[in-house]
């Protein structure tokens, strides 16, 4: 048999020069549909893998894209960007704006401020800071869960910090699927319920994780080691954001004073 890309002799399914499949089907509907996902996200049984053992082993799903085992899996920074990707498609199918998602849920856990008083506007910034950065401000806590992974909890894992990325990385994209039904729920029923349940569930989904991700401890220890690497994690990450805010605070008021007003309490009674 010939290959019909680079005209090698070819024996098995795939070209050993090229990669080009030997049993090439007619151009239909279906046999598109099933190029498109295999060639775009690599739907032709990897995906559906990933979602299995992200949900039921995800420690050893990631212990094994480590080790090399790259075919069987979807690789970590992709399938969490495609998860944050499912997750704003989702809700613009839905017709739902992420801003007033998220403003809603948070009115339910704290009193709102007067209308068209400075706090108001001041918390209407942050939402929709929060809601155009989605994918960003994911992205930026899961170096803060390498760190406490690498430096502080599992430092004899063998594994180099970019290697302790790919947990975090599998884990937190798996979570989009929560917050994706939580969308669904929140459209049907009005409700916040699960979406104010996905931190407690990411808390232990992280816990649970580590319990197959790391091999050298008995299961408990990592357990409640994978509890303080979503914590400290999250920790280190609010820091962070909270030193910045307020340099980036300080600054607008020097340059210029009337921004002061949004924050004054006088202003918000």
């Amino acid at each position: 048999m010939t290959c019909t890309n680079c005209q090698q002799e070819v024996s098995g399914k795939f070209c050993t020069s090229c990669g080009q499949r030997t049993n090439v089907k007619r151009i239909t509907f279906r046999e598109g549909w099933n190029d498109f996902w295999s060639r775009v996200y690599g739907f032709d049984g990897m995906f559906p893998r990933t979602l299995r053992d992200l949900t039921r082993s995800p420690g050893i799903a990631a212990r094994k894209f480590i080790d090399g085992n790259r075919v069987q899996y979807y690789g970590p920074v992709g399938y969490f960007f495609l998860m944050v990707t499912l997750f704003l498609i989702v809700a613009s199918l839905l017709g739902i704006d992420i801003k007033e998602f998220y403003s809603a849920s948070q009115s339910t856990l704290a009193p709102k401020p007067k209308p068209g008083s400075g706090q108001e506007e001041f918390n209407k910034m942050v939402m929709d800071f929060v809601a155009d950065n989605t994918r960003i401000l994911a992205f930026a806590m899961i170096p803060f869960n390498a760190l406490a992974s690498r430096y502080f909890l599992f430092r004899k894992s063998g594994m180099n910090y970019l290697e302790h990325m790919v947990m975090p990385f599998y884990l937190t994209g798996h979570i989009y699927w929560l917050n994706i039904a939580s969308l669904i729920l929140y459209k049907l029923t009005s409700s916040f319920a699960l979406h104010l349940a996905a931190a407690p569930i990411s808390f232990f989904y992280f816990a649970y994780a580590y319990t197959t991700f790391i091999g050298y401890q008995a299961k408990w220890k990592s357990f409640i080691k994978g509890l303080l690497v979503y914590g400290i994690g999250m920790f280190f990450f609010i820091l962070t954001i909270s030193i910045s805010s307020i340099i980036i605070v300080i600054l607008l008021i020097y340059l210029n004073p009337e921004a002061f007003e949004m924050l004054r309490p006088s202003n918000n009674r």
